[in-house]
C-alpha cells in the first residue's frame, strides 16, 4: 500500500514539475493570430478611377479612366489591367511597379469616381464622373448652375426612375458630400427645364400671333383702298 501511495505521489509531483518547466522551455507564448481578411476592392466596375502624378502635370497618367463591367481599366502604355479587386495602396503599388520608367516623381494619388447625371435646365447638362467626397455644390458648379432662377427649388434626385429627394437646397447650402448624402453611381439630378411653355406662355404666344395677323390685314386693306382711290 505504501509503494502504491509513493508511486501516485511521484506521478503528481512529476506532472506539476512538467507543468512548471514546459512554458519556460517553450519561451514566451505567441500572440493569437488575427484572421487575415482580403483587401476589399474600392474600384467598382462601371465607374472610373482618377489618377494624379503630382507635381508632374504633363504625365500621361494624369486623368480619369473608366472601369469596364469586368473591372478592367485601360491604362496608357500598358493596356488593360484588372483593378476591381485592389485597394488604393495596392493600385498605387501596381502603378509604381509597371510605370517606374515613366515616373519623374514618386507622388501618386488615386481616387475612385462615381457616375452622376445632371439633366434638364442647366447650362451644361450631361453625364459626369464625380469624387464621392465632392459636395453637391461642386456638382452644380460643374454644370454652371441652373438656367431658371428658381431652378434650385425645382430639382429632383432620382434613382432607377424613383425620387430619392425633392428638396436639395439644404444639402447645397451645407456643402455636405455626395457620400454623406447617400449618392450612388448612376443616380440622376433632374432640373426643371424653363423652355417648356406653360398655359400662360401659350396664351401669350397665341395673342401675339393674332395681333400680328390683324395688323398685317389692316395694312393690306388700307393699301388696297389707297390704290383703288387713285384709280378713281
Amino acid at each position: 500500500m505504501i509503494n502504491i501511495a509513493n508511486y501516485r505521489l511521484k506521478q503528481i509531483l512529476l506532472t506539476l514539475l512538467l507543468a512548471l518547466c514546459l512554458p519556460a522551455l517553450a519561451g514566451e507564448p505567441e500572440a493569437p493570430q488575427q484572421p487575415q481578411t482580403a483587401a476589399r476592392g474600392v474600384f467598382t466596375p462601371g465607374d472610373a478611377v482618377y489618377i494624379s502624378v503630382f507635381p508632374d502635370t504633363s504625365s500621361f497618367l494624369n486623368g480619369t479612366f473608366p472601369i469596364d463591367d469586368r473591372g478592367f481599366v485601360e491604362l496608357p502604355m500598358y493596356g488593360k489591367a484588372k483593378i476591381s479587386h485592389l485597394s488604393r495602396d495596392q493600385f498605387v503599388g501596381f502603378i509604381r511597379e509597371n510605370f517606374r520608367d515613366y515616373l519623374r516623381f514618386p507622388n501618386i494619388y488615386v481616387k475612385p469616381m462615381i457616375r452622376v447625371s445632371v439633366l434638364g435646365g442647366v447650362p451644361k447638362p450631361g453625364l459626369f464622373y464625380f469624387d464621392p467626397d465632392a459636395s453637391f455644390w461642386e456638382v452644380m458648379f460643374k454644370v454652371n448652375g441652373t438656367v431658371d432662377e428658381d431652378g434650385l427649388k425645382k430639382m429632383k434626385w432620382q434613382r432607377s426612375g424613383k425620387n430619392v429627394q425633392d428638396n436639395l437646397i439644404p444639402d447645397f447650402q451645407s456643402g455636405v458630400s455626395l457620400r454623406q448624402m447617400g449618392f450612388r453611381s448612376g443616380d440622376q439630378v433632374w432640373v426643371r427645364t424653363p423652355t417648356k411653355p406653360g398655359l400662360l406662355d401659350k396664351t401669350r404666344n397665341y395673342l401675339t400671333f393674332i395681333t400680328t395677323a390683324a395688323s398685317i390685314a389692316t395694312l393690306y386693306f388700307t393699301y388696297v383702298r389707297v390704290i383703288q382711290g387713285r384709280n378713281i
